[in-house]
């Protein structure tokens, strides 16, 4: 992956294995694992898109947004100049991304 090659993203395992049984088994296991490091680490913003998971997240004590937010914070800091390419690349590759969100995010970033 790009980012992992550029040293922009680091992966660290979770330390607490047992953490795990805490959350309901409907959860993903990546999902999990995210809300644990995120707490070990005392992580300032946690990504998560699955609705169930950011309501765990939420009462984990966690501040979440999900990838459409990731998107808007980019365009907002000039990182990126369009958020409605990545998202068309996203549906493209198979990712879901509601109609009614894809509507608002264009909206929010002024692409409407």
């Amino acid at each position: 992956m790009i980012l992992k090659e550029s040293g922009s993203i680091e992966i660290i395992p979770i330390k607490n294995e047992e953490a795990r049984r805490f959350f309901a088994t409907s959860l993903h296991k990546g999902e999990v694992e995210v809300m644990i490091l995120a707490k070990e680490i005392g992580a300032d913003l946690c990504i998560i898109d699955d609705l169930l998971a950011r309501k765990y997240a939420k009462f984990y004590g966690l501040k979440i947004t999900g990838t459409m937010g990731v998107l808007l914070k980019a365009k907002q800091l000039k990182l990126i100049t369009e958020v409605k390419p990545i998202m068309d690349e996203l549906i493209a590759s198979g990712i879901y991304i509601d109609n009614n969100l894809y509507n608002k995010v264009l909206e929010l970033a002024n692409e409407d």
